[in-house]
């Protein structure tokens, strides 16, 4: 409980594995979902060769977007969107 002579606490970004609601909190700029059932949590980028995704629900990933300097490849079929297996594979742009 905050006492009324306190200033309330200023939420700051959240750093990798704690709790979020959207990406737009977390450090990493990823809130992931890590299971069907499971709270999402920032998660860091995706690193060359890792799963990836550009899209999100709600602002919360399946797979988390590349590091800077790499591109999400995979299959971007209308199939792969409606099913949300949509999922690529970091790769070096370089």
């Amino acid at each position: 409980m905050i006492h009324p002579s306190q200033p309330p606490k200023v939420l700051g970004l959240q750093e990798n594995g704690e709790l979020c609601m959207n990406s737009a909190q977390c450090k990493s700029q990823c809130c992931q979902h890590t299971g069907a059932l499971d709270l999402a949590r920032c998660i860091p980028l995706a690193s060359e060769n890792s799963e990836c995704s550009v899209k999100t629900l709600y602002g919360i990933y399946y797979k988390c977007p590349c590091e800077r300097g790499l591109t999400c490849e995979g299959d971007k079929t209308i199939v792969g969107a409606i099913t949300n297996t949509n999922f690529g594979v970091c790769h070096d742009i370089g």
